[in-house]
């Protein structure tokens, strides 16, 4: 889904019970945008990513220490480090 695109389908499944293979059912102009999108929508998040990380580095370090000590850490004890003051 984009702004673009909004929910219009533009693949097609054929033999759905002899494996599903698929075929988009659009031009290749627009097979090229969708394409361009998917790569800058890909991108964007990646950044993001990189920037929650870099702004969390310190959290980080601390969890991989404790797995770096312990070798396994729970959901709890996860937490627990992550929303340490």
């Amino acid at each position: 889904m984009s702004k673009d695109f909004d929910m219009v389908a533009m693949e097609t499944v054929t033999n759905q019970y002899l494996g599903g293979d698929t075929s988009l059912s659009c031009s290749a102009e627009t097979q090229a945008e969708i394409d361009r999108q998917v790569v800058e929508l890909v991108k964007r998040q990646h950044e993001k990513a990189a920037k929650i990380l870099e702004e969390n580095k310190e959290k980080l370090d601390e969890l991989a220490d404790y797995l770096y000590e312990r070798e396994t850490i729970t959901g709890e004890e996860f937490m627990n480090i992550l929303n340490a003051a």
